[in-house]
């Protein structure tokens, strides 16, 4: 039995605590397969993102938690109809305390999508993948090894023998919905996307202990999410509500947040040059736990977002409410600024 750590930097108690539930990211559409991989190849051709996350360094600069995570999927065999396959990759890395404490995935994701007519396609998705679990174990201080005047490492910790790194299969499926609409005139500015899915994580619920206990598993995930492209019509400006709900076990996170993208640079619609930009700025809210800002920048298939986690749970006492910086870069296409109306369907 896993006695009570004496002395640990508490953003590696804080990691430990959300461990229990699956990591995540704030700009919640800005991970596509890490939430579902019926998204793979959904409403585009080709997609790569690359988040990165740093938190917690407010506690304890060293032993910030960190994570990183990359994907890239793509469509193939698409028919007229937008029939087609999706395939991508997802890979994800954090680390976090003293002792680096981290997880390594690493996804392979296939979707089937069906063209149902010009605006709507659904489609079904499963990954498959593999994980491996870190940890210095020298690193760690245990209540045992305290002399009654301060900490002696010659002391044994009283923990048992056999603690090792490990690793665990995974899989996962999910389905999604996703329905698009041009521009009704070639200057309206008013075309519609929806996005919306549930996925299942760890459907194999695979052993997760250092120790090789076979009761400590990783429970299934249930994640629910939609967004939405909402063009305000004869105005440059596009409205991005967006939602996210994980269940795992006893753990709940339900985040709602807004976006408001604000178009500078129009794209040609009569010369073919999409070259347009817009700005980003908007928030989300981590119910009893933070406050999100957002902002960005879209250049043609380019997109860099950035965000920061204001902390208002309980561990805002320790941080002063200052939780993490984040920044993802986004590469699509087709372009998304098209100028198409609704006679022509964004899937070909």
């Amino acid at each position: 039995m896993k006695k009570k750590l004496l002395i640990l930097p508490l953003v590696f108690v804080v990691f430990a605590e959300a461990n229990a539930q699956d990591i995540h990211f704030s700009q919640i559409t800005a991970t596509p397969l890490l939430l579902n991989p019926s998204q793979a190849g959904l409403g585009h051709d080709v997609l790569a993102i690359i988040n990165y996350k740093d938190q917690w360094r407010s506690v304890a600069t060293a032993s910030a938690y960190r994570t990183f995570n990359t994907s890239a999927d793509f469509s193939l065999l698409k028919k007229p109809s937008g029939t087609h396959l999706g395939m991508g990759v997802n890979i994800f890395s954090d680390k976090a305390g003293d002792a680096n404490m981290g997880t390594t995935t690493g996804q392979l994701h296939l979707s089937g999508v069906l063209g149902v007519n010009d605006n709507n396609l659904v489609s079904a998705g499963i990954f498959g993948g593999y994980g491996q679990r870190s940890l210095q174990y020298d690193k760690l201080y245990w209540d045992n090894q305290y002399d009654g005047v301060q900490y002696n490492s010659a002391l044994p910790s009283g923990e048992p023998q056999t603690f090792a790194n490990y690793g665990y299969l995974d899989i996962g499926a999910g389905m999604s919905w996703f329905f698009s609409a041009g521009h009704s005139t070639l200057s309206s500015n008013d075309a519609k996307l929806f996005n919306l899915g549930v996925a299942f994580h760890h459907l194999n619920k695979p052993v997760y202990s250092y120790y090789g206990n076979s009761d400590e598993r990783l429970p299934m995930k249930i994640i629910l999410h939609g967004n939405a492209d909402i063009g305000i019509k004869n105005y440059n400006l596009v409205l991005q509500p967006s939602y996210i709900v994980m269940l795992q076990h006893a753990h709940r996170e339900i985040t709602p947040g807004l976006v408001f993208k604000y178009i500078t640079k129009e794209s040609s619609k009569y010369t073919g040059r999409k070259k347009a930009s817009a700005f980003m700025l908007g928030g989300y809210f981590r119910m009893k736990d933070a406050i999100v800002a957002t902002a960005g920048y879209e250049f043609s298939s380019w997109a860099i977002g950035m965000s920061y986690d204001i902390n208002i749970s309980d561990l805002s006492t320790a941080t002063n409410a200052r939780g993490g910086f984040e920044i993802s870069l986004r590469y699509i296409l087709p372009n998304p600024f098209g100028g198409k109306a609704t006679s022509t369907s964004k899937f070909n």
